[in-house]
């Protein structure tokens, strides 16, 4: 609508946008099935990317991390394959993204940033979201990953979130999700299997 009120609007545009929406609604349809499929997953193991799989679910935040003024640092020291499933995988990095930009909004912090550091270890692929929140209280820090347990009001949370994300990467994945705070914020750690070379 901004872009017609000062006439900047075109085909190419149209398109584009076009394509980003339908991106989007493709996503969110397969989140849903994924959600339906969360205790009984359906979908099939695949090889693939950890690098992609975390620019996908940072694609899907990345107008509203702009809108806040939420600036995004994607340091890839080392991308691997893994052997998973890669739609779960997305979803635990989109909540983790979320869960941030969420917490640097609600506490109005001045140069809002997050980092995502991707790396690997002898035997694991390593994701490392780390934000300049002011970290997680330390009496709720053993919590948030249970289930129904929520910092936020009852409309804006269910407190599954996390519990979710747990599940699909210790149970589905065989790997591990961990929270520590740093010097300026939170540090979400995921890892979870190299796929065999």
């Amino acid at each position: 609508k901004v872009t017609y009120d000062f006439d900047k609007f075109s085909k190419e545009y149209m398109n584009t946008k076009i394509k980003e929406a339908n991106t989007l609604t493709n996503y969110m349809s397969q989140t849903i099935s994924d959600f339906q499929n969360f205790f009984k997953p359906q979908g099939k193991k695949e090889s693939f990317s950890i690098v992609n799989a975390c620019k996908e679910a940072l694609f899907i935040l990345e107008s509203s991390l702009t809108y806040h003024g939420i600036k995004v640092e994607f340091n890839v020291i080392k991308n691997s394959d893994v052997f998973g499933y890669k739609n779960e995988y997305s979803q635990v990095i989109l909540n983790v993204l979320s869960n941030a930009k969420d917490i640097l909004i609600e506490r109005k912090i001045d140069n809002p940033k997050i980092n995502i550091e991707i790396k690997e270890g002898d035997n694991f692929a390593i994701v490392k979201i780390t934000d300049n929140g002011r970290g997680v209280e330390e009496k709720i820090l053993e919590k948030i990953f249970e289930p129904y347990f929520t910092t936020k009001h009852q409309t804006q949370g269910t407190g599954i979130g996390l519990y979710m994300s747990k599940n699909i990467i210790e149970r589905n994945m065989h790997g591990f999700i961990n929270v520590s705070n740093h010097n300026k914020g939170a540090c979400f750690t995921v890892k979870v299997l190299k796929k065999e070379s």
